[in-house]
């Protein structure tokens, strides 16, 4: 268990949940951090999945039963509740399947399948992770400046497929991170001092590229300052480890906690913040960043209480069956 990733985990919910805040701020600009949070996200799985053993099939199956169960099943609830509309086939697909009303989560589904394959090819090529690192770094540049249209800041438009790109790098990112954990057993002071830099440098060309209109063809530039901003927060949070162990145990379960219903979280935000932002700040921040923790624990236990019983009675399905069989 490695305590650094809980907190990881929930730093990136924090920033994605205030991402969405625009309509509960009184500036909307407060509502950032997004993409970060989603690349944290990521390094985070690609961190914790660095040892994979099963079959493909069976890695796979346990990750689509992690996410589109819960994903289908509050969709529903937002379907009869009014939120949504489902009178077509079109409808079931689009919010089932694709693109969902949780985009983030069809992009990691997908990704899985690229990082399962790296993942494999790893046992035959110690350097496989670090060879495709580089390999999709120059593509995902050479996209950039062929394809994407630079007279307009888009960079960071996470519904459009080329955010791909920066999410496999940081997935692959982690996978780095877990297999050179060792080099950042402990945090130097260069490495905090360099985290808020490349954070000052992350969010500051972030407006420079969205205001100046005669840089916007380099902002490519911002997607790798917040790869450095990764970098340092990994290393910054990986030499803290120890600490972290010796924090107070109510401090580390909250988090915890937090860390493990960040796919609920990220599923109910959505509707929440719509039916609550109307009200006067600060009472729709709370009454919002409340609902939103109610309603995703509620969702999370439910999930964990299905989730259980299945297992029990498949488990005393195969003991009836086993005792039926030894009958004979």
């Amino acid at each position: 268990m490695y305590y650094f990733i809980n907190y990881l985990r929930a730093i990136a919910t924090v920033l994605i949940t205030n991402s969405h805040y625009a309509g509960i701020w009184p500036i909307a600009d407060l509502a950032a951090g997004g993409l970060l949070g989603n690349i944290l996200f990521f390094a985070a799985s690609g961190f914790c999945l660095y040892n994979v053993r099963e079959s493909f099939p069976k890695w796979y199956l346990k990750r689509i039963l992690r996410i589109y169960p819960v994903m289908i099943f509050f969709t529903l609830l937002t379907v009869l509740v009014g939120d949504y509309s489902l009178s077509s086939g079109e409808d079931a697909v689009r919010l089932f399947l694709f693109p969902t009303n949780y985009i983030f989560l069809v992009w990691l589904m997908l990704l899985y399948v690229a990082y399962y394959l790296v993942a494999w090819l790893r046992k035959h090529f110690d350097k496989t992770t670090e060879a495709v690192f580089l390999g999709v770094a120059l593509v995902w540049i050479a996209v950039y400046f062929t394809c994407i249209d630079k007279s307009v800041y888009c960079i960071d438009d996470v519904g459009q497929p080329f955010i791909l790109f920066l999410y496999f790098l940081s997935m692959l990112a982690g996978a780095l991170f877990k297999k050179y954990a060792e080099k950042f057993k402990e945090t130097r002071r260069l490495n905090v001092v360099l985290l808020f830099a490349s954070l000052i440098v992350y969010f500051g060309s972030k407006i420079a590229f969205s205001k100046i209109q005669v840089i916007v063809f380099l902002q490519i530039l911002n997607q790798i300052s917040i790869l450095a901003v990764l970098y340092f927060m990994f290393a910054v949070f990986m030499g803290l480890e120890e600490k972290l162990k010796k924090a107070p145990a109510w401090l580390n379960k909250s988090v915890g906690f937090i860390a493990s219903i960040t796919l609920h979280i990220y599923i109910v935000q959505f509707v929440v913040i719509r039916r609550l932002e109307g009200l006067i700040f600060p009472l729709n921040f709370v009454a919002t960043t409340a609902m939103i923790l109610l309603l995703a624990a509620v969702l999370y236990f439910a999930e964990y209480f299905v989730r259980k019983g299945i297992l029990c009675l498949i488990d005393k399905t195969k003991r009836i069956n086993n005792n039926g069989e030894a009958s004979h």
